[in-house]
């Protein structure tokens, strides 16, 4: 992934501060002991000393060297069980002195067997993704403030078979469920309905939610999206948003169909969608058209794929105009 030298160094300098705040852990768990175990310290130095008793003898090449290692290799396994029976006993877990290590796989240096381990590339994509989204309004919405007291609770809707308020509290659930079930793998949801219904606020809870679990979550309105896609594949900008898009745990496309209707531009989105789609990488998709309009702007191959995707379909009145007039 041609990516920013920039993101490279930020995530290096977060998996740097992982580390430190690892140590400092550890170190305030020995210190912890030290103080409440004073004949942990003890044996902390009896074994030090072993260790060092087992490198002289090594070095020394005495006929016996290797007998007085092994004897001294079994003393310091006994001495290290004993230690870890005292910490039990004293109500504390047996490696509770162990390093900490966040990523077990790389054991936080970032690269295994040679190559950048997974941890350090989701730190990457989290750090190219701040950047994609710093311009969103991701940190604007919450489940706790969507109201839905500003759906009609009367008139049942004829299409939908219940009232605004109803429809809207089913919606409102299904992207609570969506949220608390997230596991960067299933179904995503494609909401539908005219402009002011609360699609974009309940995209936005969802994300706010998924992103303090520490998911990688990208958002982004279609018609922006396109352009920079469009001007880094067919006019030599920097960058591959396209990477980034297809390989966040979460990708939420705002407006769909508000974008130029260009041959380029649908073969990039269905590029986009297809990608996530093929390796069941969830995706939350918002558009103000409907069935039918979808229907006649994007080819079937396209279109199957959004209906493949649970539909919430939004109704009521714009409660833009509703907060604005209140």
């Amino acid at each position: 992934m041609a990516l920013d030298k920039r993101y490279f160094e930020i995530a290096q300098k977060r998996l740097s501060n992982r580390r430190m705040a690892n140590k400092q852990i550890e170190d305030n768990r020995r210190l912890e002991i030290h103080q409440r175990i004073p004949k942990y310290c003890e044996m902390e130095c009896r074994l030090a000393d072993t260790m060092t008793k087992i490198v002289a003898t090594v070095a020394s090449k005495a006929p016996d060297s290797d007998e007085q290692v092994k004897a001294a290799i079994r003393s310091n396994l006994a001495l290290q069980h004993e230690m870890e029976g005292l910490l039990t006993e004293s109500g504390y877990p047996g490696d509770y002195l162990a390093p900490i290590f966040t990523c077990q796989k790389c054991k936080d240096t970032g690269t295994y067997n040679g190559e950048w381990c997974d941890c350090f590339n989701k730190i990457l994509n989290t750090v190219a993704a701040e950047d994609l989204n710093s311009h969103s309004p991701l940190k604007l919405s919450s489940f706790d403030s969507f109201k839905l007291d500003l759906y009609p609770n009367k008139d049942v809707d004829p299409e939908l078979g219940a009232t605004p308020y109803d429809v809207m509290k089913v919606n409102l659930g299904e992207c609570r469920k969506f949220a608390d079930s997230f596991s960067g793998k299933g179904y995503g949801l494609f909401m539908m309905g005219n402009t002011g219904l609360g699609k974009t606020h309940l995209s936005l809870a969802v994300a706010n939610n998924l992103i303090q679990k520490g998911y990688c979550v990208i958002y982004g309105s279609v018609p922006e999206l396109l352009r920079r896609l469009d001007k880094e594949q067919f006019k030599n900008a920097s960058g591959d948003t396209m990477a980034l898009v297809t390989e966040c745990d979460l990708l939420i496309l705002d407006d769909l169909g508000a974008e130029n209707n260009t041959d380029r531009y649908t073969s990039l989105l269905y590029e986009m969608i297809n990608a996530r789609q093929s390796r069941s990488m969830p995706m939350i998709i918002n558009t103000n058209l409907d069935m039918t309009g979808i229907k006649v702007r994007y080819q079937d191959r396209l279109w199957s794929r959004l209906f493949s995707m649970k539909v919430l379909l939004f109704c009521g009145e714009d409660n833009r105009l509703k907060i604005n007039y209140n």
